[in-house]
């Protein structure tokens, strides 16, 4: 069993084959933007976040290790698909650093209140939100360089894991169902599926099917759908928010 998928022969066929491999990408990574975009809306103005602090700390830590990756997408592949990606994620890193100041600004006593006897600060939160990126971002080039995950495909796989459970257990800590609550958990129900399909319909299996078309992503894949779910079903059984 292969220890790392072969980042040449994924390049490859998104070259060779862009009719089969560029809408399944759009597939897999299209419901992450709209889970995010979702949430940015849902949060603006002071309202509550449906993601933990520390998901936005992962997320700008994930998004900006691809964006340090210019000279790879730019120069080594020359690959107009993660060139375009590479654009996605300068722009998430935009929405991440806004949806992080909102909560420092909104969410900091309730998310780090905990950890002190008097009223946190701004600059208290702001310590602690730069200090999650840069453990995550740290852990992330790590398991990059350990796994050989060249294109962070595998790292990929772990911000939709992390969105499945992350704000399943933030909803359950609240139990208060907000206005776009229900769409957002079912966008992350889809996002979910579409990221563990079988071969031929997946992005991850179809790219490198030796590496990922194995027993345990997909039952990584059901376990992360089954907590969506009873996300979804949790969220849709409390009363509508006024």
């Amino acid at each position: 069993m292969n220890t790392s998928y072969n980042a040449d022969l994924i390049i490859d066929k998104f070259n060779n084959t862009p009719e089969l491999m560029i809408p399944l990408m759009i597939f897999a990574m299209g419901f992450g933007f709209i889970q995010y975009i979702y949430a940015f809306f849902m949060a603006r103005g002071g309202k509550p976040s449906p993601f933990p602090v520390y998901m936005h700390c992962f997320y700008l830590a994930h998004d900006f290790l691809f964006v340090t990756l210019f000279y790879q997408w730019f120069h080594e592949y020359d690959s107009l698909v993660f060139q375009v990606v590479w654009l996605g994620m300068v722009a998430f890193n935009i929405f991440e650093i806004h949806a992080l100041y909102e909560a420092i600004k909104y969410e900091r006593q309730e998310t780090f209140g905990k950890y002190y006897d008097k009223p946190v600060t701004v600059k208290q939160a702001t310590l602690w939100v730069a200090a999650m990126t840069v453990v995550s971002f740290v852990v992330l080039c790590t398991v990059r360089d350990f796994m050989g995950d060249k294109l962070m495909f595998c790292i990929f796989i772990s911000t939709n894991v992390v969105m499945a459970i992350g704000p399943a257990l933030h909803f359950m800590a609240h139990r208060k169902r907000v206005k776009g609550q229900l769409g957002l958990a079912f966008f992350i129900v889809l996002g979910t599926i579409a990221t563990f399909l079988p071969q031929g319909l997946g992005m991850y299996t179809t790219s490198d099917p030796d590496y990922f078309n194995r027993p345990w992503f997909f039952v990584l894949g059901a376990v992360c759908l089954a907590v969506a779910i009873w996300h979804w079903v949790s969220v849709w059984k409390l009363p509508k928010p006024e």
